[in-house]
């Protein structure tokens, strides 16, 4: 099945995206964005509200489709390998587990503490004009640009 392998052209996930955003914004007053899902889920488990939000399902849906999407493509293959990260940690699945959920738990901190998700602010606030979403957005680029230099400079793959 390589069709699932190909990607959807921008000029199509571009608009749909745009129109997502908006028709979200539009209907629930609430910005799409992961952060949101797994708050709202957080809380509905919790027993703070009465049912799921729209967000819960968002976030099942983003899960459950990535592994319905690697399951039909036949690509499936669950391994400990990670690929150049090896490289810098070893094999160790100690080392390996610790820097993923250190840099699972910088993540989640940060983005609670920016007020939102890199899908978030990235699509959502600075399509709204929101200057704390333009200074999000581009510290996140920024971070990114430097992390995946710094990583292959480390690693011995940058030129």
């Amino acid at each position: 099945m390589e069709v699932f392998a190909l990607r959807c052209p921008w000029y199509i996930a571009g608009p749909l995206t745009g129109l997502l955003i908006t028709g979200l914004l539009w209907a629930t007053n609430k910005p799409l964005g992961a952060l949101g899902g797994y708050c709202d889920t957080v809380q509905w488990l919790q027993a703070r509200t009465r049912g799921p939000s729209w967000r819960v399902f968002l976030l099942l849906g983003i899960v459950i489709g990535g592994a319905l999407s690697a399951v039909a493509a036949g690509g499936w293959q669950p391994t400990l390998a990670y690929g150049s990260f090896d490289a810098l940690l070893g094999n160790s699945l100690a080392a390996k587990a610790f820097t993923l959920f250190a840099a699972g738990g910088l993540i989640g901190y940060g983005a609670r503490l920016a007020g939102g998700c890199t899908s978030g602010h990235g699509m959502c606030g600075t399509s709204m004009g929101s200057p704390a979403s333009m200074v999000a957005t581009l510290t996140f680029m920024a971070t990114a640009v430097m992390t995946a230099n710094g990583l292959a400079w480390l690693l011995g793959a940058g030129s």
